[in-house]
């Protein structure tokens, strides 16, 4: 079809007093084969194309008739056009896109069509520097209010000058790489079109009901650097006349005209699950900026605008500060205490900066325990090289922002766990620290802790059996170089290969990672060597003498592999469980010390020696949560600690019952009667006709005697009662949780103190020769995004 034939003959006059039957008969163009008339009040006032069904103008500034010559262009790259041939629709139907339930053009453009035109004619003035070539005016009732970049998309104001944009195109981080007419056409639900003479008649609003109905427009042209304009071609988001159309017509002609489409877009919403998705799974911020994914995004819906690294990081400090205060307001509820663990973070093996990860645990209201990062600070820092510097951006960082003391004490207080503090568990670097130990002085001297403190700065039991087995290391080195040697012997035969295979397929082990610690490397090592030797006993491995030391080494890594796995396992263990764990390893140590094996029998006993100094220091709160269970109580702690010092034991026994008494007394809470001031004791006691000052004190002692006494009744009936039988599936939350009427006091503390942890680090990173590591595209943001981003991740996931 001629584009040209007849369409400037158009002598249909928009808002003539004729019928709208007569009007229609009197067209002459073409064109109108390819669009609908909308009619207001018997007048034309737009044309709605019959494919992609975009609302085009038929009135001018003046009100009088604008031609046809817009349509004809509008046909020339109608997207629908080419895909879909000529639909002829019986009655109005949908949009193929729909927008959000609020009418984001109510709330920005004027409402009449006058107001449009008015605006036009005074407002173009503004539009005359080259700077709205890189920028798209945002209006709030008519007037401009804004400017969003077309590159990176950030919206500034444009209320006063311009100056401020000439400055953000030169430094845009966008504009730099990216070309501008690939930008330009990309349009905001919020923004409106060129208001430059030349496209009026293209991207002038359509009209229906004298309601202004379109958002967004099918296409904008484009100067290009050769004086040619050509049309950029962009999908439409436009908001149909529903006024006459019940919701059930609404639904379904959407259905019909764009059955493969969705629904709904909210642009707010995907930028806030995109933000879940980067944070979850670590992903750089300039992921975003990376040309594949905008294409990538695009490609699904091109009405999706993709946000910057800027955005990214502004929507993970805003999920950051809503999933904080949940937790806070969680944390605040609890009738109970609360325990910490402290670990130190870093992203590389010579990283000049050292973080503290602080996490808490408590046992919610349901019963189920619960782990929780709550701070990320800055541990230590070291003055850094040049290199790493550009690289990796660290930098020094102040004391006053960095240490155990600082970064505890503020989380502390910024949580409000001062009178809910319970124990706090670290690893060595933090819990040697000095200022780790002025910080537990000035909570006991606050009298914030439970028992002065015994059950406070809790040594992490990783770092512990750590230390014991590298007291082991020249023989554990040996037996792996033995072991070496047999491996590379049979990796050589492609049939002894596959049997290895076979084997470790069958061994149910997990293969250590490369930055696995060495004495792990050793243990799978060794697993692998006695599953190989029990599969093909025929097979000559190694000499008897060898094959027995490599047994008891073995046998001893396998006790501290399995301490570590239940203790910084993933199922979050309860205190009742870390006694026991611990006490297999020393009961292993204890087994293998009488072997024949010269530098094996000294390799164990300087392990003994090692253990035998952390169970001095640590008896107590390896304990007290097995008092607790009621399948053990106190019997089964006098029973092993007879075992761990013989005749000193009773000593030990009895310093455990006193601090249970003293613990459980705490959590009685005052026995003074509620409401008595004492503070005017002499003013009551004067009173009282015939008493002195004195007189009552003896009584008020024998009440509060008494009191304790039914208090500490509690306790001695738990203690007294016959234990539970043992069984695989016994959940002691439960038992609590189901007898909490019946010990309404030692539930309580039964609460806080199976919630302590015995380690600091998950087992992954417990068995990294590295430890934790944050992200090395996370390292080079400021501290304040690293702790959002690491928060956050450990909070949704």
């Amino acid at each position: 079809m001629d584009h040209l034939d007849g369409h400037d003959s158009d002598d249909m006059k928009v808002g003539a007093s004729s019928d709208g039957a007569s009007r229609l008969r009197k067209k002459r163009s073409k064109v109108w084969d390819e669009y609908k008339p909308i009619l207001v009040n018997g007048a034309i006032q737009s044309a709605e194309c019959r494919y992609c069904h975009i609302h085009m103008s038929c009135k001018g500034a003046d009100g009088q008739s604008n031609g046809t010559s817009h349509l004809w262009r509008h046909q020339k790259i109608c997207r629908a056009k080419e895909g879909l041939g000529l639909i002829q629709q019986q009655q109005d139907t949908d949009f193929p896109y729909v927008v959000n339930d609020v009418d984001p053009v109510d709330q920005i453009l004027p409402d009449s069509l006058d107001d449009i035109n008015l605006l036009t004619h005074s407002e173009s003035s503004k539009f005359r520097s080259k700077v709205w070539k890189d920028f798209i005016p945002f209006y709030v009732e008519g007037r401009i209010q804004g400017a969003d970049c077309v590159h990176c998309h950030k919206r500034l104001s444009a209320e006063k000058g311009r100056s401020h944009l000439n400055r953000h195109t030169q430094t845009c981080p966008v504009r730099g790489g990216t070309s501008v007419n690939h930008q330009k056409g990309v349009l905001f639900q919020s923004s409106v079109p060129s208001l430059k003479s030349r496209f009026q008649d293209e991207l002038s609003p359509a009209l229906t009901n004298g309601r202004v109905q379109i958002a967004e427009y099918a296409s904008k042209f484009l100067k290009t650097s050769s004086g040619d304009r050509s049309p950029m071609d962009h999908h439409v988001l436009a908001l149909p006349a529903m006024d006459g159309m019940n919701p059930t017509e609404q639904n379904t002609s959407s259905a019909q005209t764009a059955p493969n489409i969705s629904r709904k877009f909210d642009q707010e919403a995907s930028y806030q699950e995109l933000t879940r998705m980067i944070v979850l799974h670590g992903y750089p911020l300039s992921i975003v900026e990376h040309e594949e994914m905008r294409r990538f995004a695009k490609s699904l819906n091109p009405a999706f605008n993709m946000a910057s690294s800027i955005d990214i990081e502004e929507y993970s400090t805003l999920l950051f500060q809503k999933e904080k205060s949940e937790l806070k307001e969680k944390i605040a509820l609890l009738p109970h205490r609360v325990s910490l663990s402290a670990s130190v973070w870093v992203h590389g093996a010579e990283a000049s900066v050292k973080y503290l990860c602080l996490a808490v645990h408590f046992i919610d209201s349901d019963w189920k325990l619960q782990r929780r990062i709550i701070k990320f600070g800055v541990f230590s820092s070291s003055p850094t090289s040049l290199e790493r510097m550009i690289h990796f951006k660290e930098a020094c960082a102040l004391d006053s922002d960095s240490g155990p003391f600082n970064v505890i004490q503020e989380a502390i207080r910024d949580w409000n766990l001062d009178q809910k503090h319970f124990s706090l568990t670290s690893v060595s670097e933090i819990r040697n620290d000095e200022s780790t130990s002025k910080l537990m002085d000035l909570l006991i001297q606050r009298k914030c802790l439970p028992v002065r403190g015994e059950l406070y700065n809790i040594a992490c039991v990783d770092d512990v059996l750590n230390s014991i087995i590298s007291k082991g290391q020249p023989v554990l080195h040996l037996v792996g170089d033995i072991l070496e040697r047999f491996i590379k012997e049979h990796m050589s035969s492609s049939l002894t290969r596959q049997q290895l295979l076979e084997v470790v397929t069958h061994m149910g082990l997990k293969c250590p990672q490369e930055d696995a610690k060495w004495w792990h490397k050793i243990y799978f090592r060794l697993e692998v060597f006695l599953q190989f030797k029990k599969a093909f006993p025929s097979e000559e491995l190694l000499s008897a003498e060898d094959t027995k030391t490599v047994e008891s080494v073995c046998k001893i890594l396998r006790a501290f592999y399995r301490a570590v796995e239940v203790i910084s396992g993933s199922a979050c263990p309860t205190a009742n469980t870390y006694f026991n764990e611990l006490w297999k390893v020393r009961a292993t140590l204890q087994e293998e010390a009488s072997t024949d094996h010269t530098e094996l029998a000294n390799m164990v006993w300087e392990m003994q020696e090692a253990f035998s100094e952390y169970w001095q220091n640590s008896y107590m709160w390896l304990s007290i949560p097995v008092v607790l269970d009621p399948r053990f109580k106190i019997t089964f702690i006098e029973f092993r600690l007879k075992r761990a010092f013989g005749t000193d034991a009773d000593k030990y026994v009895s310093a455990i019952r006193d601090t249970i008494r003293e613990l459980f007394h705490e959590y009685c809470g005052p026995v003074d009667k509620p409401g008595v001031d004492i503070s005017n004791r002499e003013t009551r006691d004067v009173e009282l006709d015939g008493f002195d000052s004195d007189s009552l004190e003896d009584w008020d002692e024998h009440l509060n005697a008494q009191t304790r006494s039914q208090l500490l009744t509690e306790l001695d009936n738990y203690l007294e009662d016959g234990l539970v039988p043992r069984k695989d599936d016994f959940d002691i939350l439960n038992w609590w949780m189901s007898n909490s009427t019946k010990y309404p006091t030692l539930s309580i503390m039964a609460r806080d103190v199976l919630a302590m942890p015995a380690s600091a680090v998950h087992f992954e990173a417990a068995l990294s020769s590295e430890g934790p590591v944050i992200h090395k595209q996370w390292s080079t943001l400021n501290i304040k995004t690293i702790e959002a981003l690491v928060c956050t991740r450990d909070w949704i996931k």
